[in-house]
């Protein structure tokens, strides 16, 4: 049974304090991530790299809106289908240095001995994306399942940040697909910390049959 670590968008923006989108203390978990990656039980580790285009349809400022405005998105492939959300000030823009990882897992992830890959998501412009594995319609895929297939997956672990967006995402698309999937909580952060945000979140993880240790 393989089991694959996946580092969910420890990336510029993300981190404090210069990150255009920063989750507060998410610094702290860099240095355990890249302890965990240490670990001989992978067999496969993935680190996911949010990677935007400058018109991407999440960039407030692309609907001339405050950042953090509700918006309802509407599906590229169906303009029936909608669902509400909120818009981001800019960040993880292709190749600028908000985009980049965390110079420290950068380095950890290019010495591992186990097999290791970046997986990029947000790439297409005109769609928003939370999960590693599709954007928020499941219509585009990036590749994670077929990579975690090829290397015999059948456990999943997510770390990284932001455990109440990207990370909780890519652990329901991960437990969706089949994959025992847990969430380790001391080596994520979340947005929204507060008590009843985190029964929320717990809830719904509980829900979608992921655990979180």
């Amino acid at each position: 049974m393989g089991k694959a670590l996946i580092i969910v968008d420890v990336q510029h923006d993300f981190l404090p304090p210069k990150g255009s989108l920063a989750v507060s203390t998410g610094d702290e978990v860099v240095s355990p991530i890249v302890e965990l990656m240490q670990d001989e039980r992978w067999c496969v580790v993935v680190a996911t790299q949010d990677w935007h285009p400058e018109n991407h349809v999440s960039f407030a400022r692309n609907h001339d809106l405050p950042d953090f405005s509700p918006f309802d998105y509407t599906a590229p492939s169906n303009s029936s289908k909608t669902q509400r959300a909120t818009l981001w000030p800019v960040h993880c823009v292709q190749d600028s240095w908000g985009a980049q990882l965390a110079p420290e897992l950068a380095q950890a992830l290019d010495g591992l001995q186990c097999d290791h890959h970046v997986v990029q998501k947000g790439t297409l412009s005109d769609r928003e994306y939370y999960s590693a594995f599709n954007d928020i319609w499941n219509d585009h895929h990036t590749g994670l399942d077929a990579l975690l297939q090829k290397h015999g997956v059948n456990d999943v672990f997510v770390v990284g940040l932001a455990l109440d967006y990207c990370v909780k995402s890519t652990a329901i698309s991960a437990a969706q697909l089949g994959y025992r999937t847990t969430i380790l909580k001391d080596f994520t952060r979340a947005i929204a910390s507060d008590d009843r945000s985190m029964c929320n979140l717990k809830q719904e993880l509980v829900q979608n049959d992921i655990s979180l240790k």
